[in-house]
């Protein structure tokens, strides 16, 4: 049956979610004049991109650097629809760390043949296997996509540089590198962007790919912690029109004759012209009345997600091995992780004279305890110190994407399956990681809102 409006005033826009692509989605469509209902089933907003505090320490949900702040997807939607983004500091350099060193991640050829942390041997066979990836993509014509096991397997590495990769490819995309798109893997030396590029184009690219650059320019973490971010864009809703209701899970997104016209939560019913749903796109055959088209269910079976382990020490005196400004990821033994001591981005993020330090482990097939603690194992035994430092321990477990980046993922885009309800998050859109990520999905689903006059 049909569900009737509620006497308070009209609802133009139901957002279910209220993590980030769900409140820049809120800011922009406030901004455009529309009145946003926002339903959230915990008692917090801001999803994968809050910060909270413990004993004085100001925790993240799980380590970040913002990319993409020069030009990229964050940025124009805050300049647009608010006053511009909070104040930022530089997220430093990303290094790799081994036993003897710590050495900062090569962004060119040039810097991966003089690249400590592997031997001369991996050195010239990643040199070459990078040039035959730049040549492959200038190259007219149509690329197979490839995993980066499948580009690498005919090389002779050693344990210890494909121990790298795979790595490097667990935490660009979610998934181990015979899952990981090639394209994925070698994007941060230009070779992503060359194919398809005009001649006029190609010089500066290859330029990229070929002379050393900054990795982490434009890279920034917010001062005061991640929750900045959102504290930034909820105080620039347009006023009186978001309204978010927490503790409020949604039930039932109420289709009728393959036209979403409503929600449920609880024992009520809300309706609006436009529903936005930036829940985890795969679950949505379980909360939508009528069937999902056969073809949209079946790629939906093809997102994957991945689970991390992030464990926060808070330290009484800070490790002499991280007195940098930036991350670092370790892969030679025992659980990989990346690692981001941001009280030295920001020092109020600690008490004074403390040090907080974020490690991300990836979880394997769920195995969240067996992570917890060959994680410990694997922190202890880098940094025998560090026991007798702990000032506060605090863990957590997340998805970080809402879809890994594989060689056969789906990414829905804004467009869904019925009239009138639209997607948004880090399951819509490949591009980027985090925040990034999650802010170009917004603006493909306003994009798309524009096109049919929706705004």
């Amino acid at each position: 049956m049909p569900i009737k409006q509620p006497k308070a005033d009209k609802t133009d826009v139901i957002i279910i979610g209220a993590g980030i692509s769900a409140l820049l989605s809120a800011l922009a469509l406030s901004k455009e004049g529309k009145k946003v209902l926002i339903f959230e089933k915990s008692d917090t907003i801001g999803g994968n991109a809050r910060s909270y505090n413990i004993d004085g320490y100001t925790i993240d949900t799980g380590p970040h650097a913002i990319t993409g702040l020069r030009k990229g997807p964050l940025k124009r939607l805050m300049n647009i629809y608010a006053n511009g983004l909070p104040k930022m500091v530089s997220h430093g350099n990303y290094y790799f760390r081994t036993k003897k060193d710590l050495c900062p991640v090569p962004a060119s050829l040039k810097d991966w043949f003089s690249f400590n942390a592997i031997s001369k041997k991996d050195r010239l066979i990643f040199t070459i296997l990078i040039l035959h990836e730049i040549t492959k993509n200038i190259t007219p014509g149509k690329n197979t996509e490839k995993s980066v096991y499948d580009i690498i397997k005919n090389y002779s590495l050693s344990k210890n540089a494909i121990s790298l990769i795979d790595t490097l490819c667990y935490f660009l995309s979610g998934t181990s590198m015979k899952k990981t798109p090639s394209a994925r893997m070698f994007a941060g030396f230009g070779v992503e962007g060359i194919h398809g590029l005009s001649l006029k184009d190609c010089p500066q690219t290859l330029k990229r790919a070929l002379i050393s650059h900054n990795t982490s320019k434009g890279q920034k973490y917010p001062k005061g912690g991640l929750g900045n971010i959102i504290s930034t864009v909820t105080e620039s809703f347009q006023k009186d029109m978001v309204t978010i209701k927490l503790n409020s899970p949604v039930k039932k997104i109420i289709i009728e004759n393959k036209k979403a016209v409503g929600i449920k939560s609880g024992k009520k019913t809300y309706k609006a012209d436009t529903i936005i749903y930036t829940g985890f796109v795969k679950d949505l055959g379980k909360i939508a009345t009528e069937k999902l088209p056969k073809d949209f269910e079946k790629k939906l079976r093809k997102i994957k997600q991945a689970k991390s382990y992030t464990l926060w020490l808070g330290l009484k005196k800070p490790l002499k091995d991280m007195n940098y400004k930036g991350s670092e990821i370790w892969f030679e033994s025992g659980e990989p992780f990346w690692a981001m001591p941001t009280s030295n981005l920001d020092p109020t993020l600690a008490p004074k004279g403390k040090q907080l330090i974020a490690f991300s482990f990836i979880v394997k097939n769920n195995r969240i305890e067996k992570t917890k603690k060959s994680a410990w194992s694997t922190i202890t035994k880098i940094f025998p110190d560090i026991e007798n430092r702990i000032d506060l321990k605090h863990e957590q477990i997340t998805i970080p994407e809402k879809a890994a980046i594989t060689t056969d993922s789906f990414f829905s885009g804004p467009q869904a399956p019925f009239k009138n309800l639209y997607f948004a998050g880090t399951d819509t859109d490949p591009r980027s990681m985090g925040i990034t990520r999650a802010a170009h999905s917004v603006e493909e689903m306003l994009k798309l809102l524009k096109i049919e006059k929706v705004i």
